[in-house]
């Protein structure tokens, strides 16, 4: 059924009023730490606008601990999440781990959304987006198919859009408010479906920004069957907020939701997110007071008040070197009114404390671990511990961040490509078989660092069983750990061979030793064999081909949840 202007209108007001009451929180949060960032009440963020608010915030930040230290959470959530730099993502499927024809085809895909992102503006956008989720703790992306570059990349001010919720908590509805120059509404929608007055309006100005809204909502009654816009999974919504338009300007659809809406943190039915800024905005403020209060101090001892006798009213000069001529008469000389002696050493420890703190709530220790670190004898272990102490405080974000922004980003873009042409169907093998997403970039790879830990410590300590009791290592299927290491250290599945592929080497080579031997005596039985088959770790693992149990391609649902492998 198609929805017309006045319904649309009731939707977005409804969007709106539940946005309102945060719009305060994040202009107090901007004004702080970013303020060529911080939201206008229109919620379009013009530029002139953004100019003039970034000049006035700049004269009240006199210390910019909070800024830089926003800088490089951004940073460091970029190059630990989505680095271009090395590999973030891999497919899977839970049946098949190992090279074959399937992992061909996933490689494949691997290889094309890679290239999407590195070929579009994907990466800065990217970072533009944390540096939003950490200030505002909420952010909003738009992702739409471009001719050129395949995708094209927008990262939304804050304030520019609103959201709702379906029963899961997922963001399934965006309103977004944009300014743009006349001739590109034209160029986008067409000048035919404008409104009498904007027309005159483009006629007259071309560039002069006109206030546009964009909506986009589940569509639930519409044909499968049917091809085009109107037909599709998300409808979409384009009119004029001024003009005095009467109908929609636009109305289309999308096969995947184009927004990727990312929040830092919620609580109960929060529709939108709480930020790191946030919960550092006391000590954000008290560290900007006492500066000004150090400064005050510096300038009272520097420069105090002075106590002038009333001859030199008209006549004194305090330029340094300058003279001032003072009557035999006048017994009266120039001082300072009052003395202070503030302990400038200790306000500015105190002041250091609260940088500190200030840091600290931007994860900036995470990423900084051992910047200021003034021991030389740290050991291994300790890197290991105090790594994962404090990526306890930002797993829910990382596990958030995969599920509400790496996840929708990648089904999209395999969309994408299968539409353009740029890969083919899935093979046989993968059809109805779901594809997994195990994410490999450095934070989600510290955070199963753990697991894979424990499988190494567990061949170490059979490995020095073995060497009393061979039994033991028919206890342990080192197939199955070493296909499941691979995964969890995020390894390409190319040098991993298939099981299949594995049991036909080894029926090969005990063929081939079959052979060889014949004709010969066989070895006394004894406990020489399994003396050498636990001679040692190295000589375990070197020999694991022969000594490994069966195998399996799928990983325990227990452990898997263990290692956070998957999504």
């Amino acid at each position: 059924m198609e929805k017309n202007l006045d319904y649309v209108k009731k939707r977005a007001s409804a969007l709106e009023t539940n946005q309102r009451p945060w719009l305060p929180v994040w202009q107090e949060t901007a004004h702080w730490i970013a303020p060529w960032l911080c939201p206008h009440a229109d919620g379009t963020g013009g530029s002139n606008a953004a100019q003039e608010t970034a000049m006035e915030g700049a004269k009240h930040i006199l210390d910019g601990t909070a800024t830089r230290a926003l800088r490089l959470l951004a940073a460091g959530l970029h190059s630990g999440l989505t680095s271009p730099a090395r590999p973030w993502f891999r497919l899977r499927n839970n049946g098949i781990h190992e090279f074959g024809p399937e992992r061909m085809w996933l490689d494949t895909v691997e290889e094309a959304l890679y290239a999407l992102f590195a070929g579009s503006n994907f990466y800065q956008a990217m970072h533009s987006m944390y540096a939003d989720l950490a200030v505002f703790g909420s952010a909003a992306m738009y992702m739409e198919e471009d001719a050129e570059q395949m995708a094209r990349f927008t990262t939304l001010r804050c304030g520019e859009f609103s959201w709702s919720t379906n029963a899961a908590g997922k963001v399934d509805t965006v309103l977004r408010r944009m300014r743009m120059p006349l001739r590109q509404v034209a160029e986008r929608w067409g000048e035919e479906g404008l409104s009498h007055n904007t027309r005159r309006a483009l006629e007259k100005d071309p560039e002069q920004l006109w206030h546009m809204l964009h909506l986009v909502e589940p569509r639930h009654a519409r044909n499968p069957l049917k091809k085009g816009g109107k037909h599709m999974p998300y409808a979409s919504y384009v009119w004029e907020a001024s003009g005095g338009a009467h109908t929609l300007l636009h109305e289309g659809g999308y096969e995947e939701f184009p927004y990727l809406c990312a929040r830092w943190d919620t609580q109960g039915g929060d529709v939108y997110g709480r930020s790191p800024a946030m919960e550092s905005l006391p000590d954000i403020r008290l560290l900007q007071e006492m500066v000004k209060s150090q400064i005050l101090a510096i300038h009272k001892v520097v420069n105090p008040p002075m106590r002038v006798p009333a001859g030199f009213k008209q006549r004194l000069s305090l330029v340094p070197g300058a003279v001032n001529y003072v009557s035999q008469n006048q017994p009266e000389g120039i001082g300072p009114l009052y003395q202070i002696s503030p302990d400038l050493t200790a306000i500015s420890r105190k002041i250091e404390d609260v940088r500190q703190a200030v840091r600290q709530g931007f994860f900036n220790d995470l990423f900084l671990m051992f910047t200021g670190e003034q021991r030389s004898n740290v050991t291994a272990t300790e890197v290991h511990e105090r790594g994962q102490e404090k990526l306890l405080m930002l797993g829910p974000v990382i596990e958030r961040h995969q599920t509400e922004i790496l996840n929708p980003l990648l089904v999209r873009s395999f969309g994408m490509l299968l539409r353009s042409g740029e890969v083919e169907e899935a093979p046989p093998g993968l059809r109805g078989n779901s594809v997994r997403i195990d994410y490999v970039s450095a934070l989600a790879q510290a955070q199963r660092l753990d697991g894979v830990e424990a499988m190494r410590n567990l061949a170490l300590e059979v490995g020095r069983i073995a060497s009393i009791a061979p039994q033991v290592l028919d206890k342990i299927d080192f197939d199955q750990m070493v296909d499941e290491m691979a995964q969890g250290t995020g390894v390409s599945s190319r040098v991993v061979r298939s099981d299949s592929e594995v049991e036909r080497l080894r029926e090969e080579k005990a063929a081939a030793a079959g052979e060889s031997s014949a004709g010969t005596s066989a070895p006394a039985p004894g406990g020489a064999s399994g003396a050498a088959s636990g001679a040692g770790l190295a000589s375990m693992l070197a020999s694991m081909a022969g000594q490994g149990g069966a195998g399996g391609s799928g990983i325990p649902a227990q452990l898997l949840a263990a290692l956070g492998a998957g999504n």
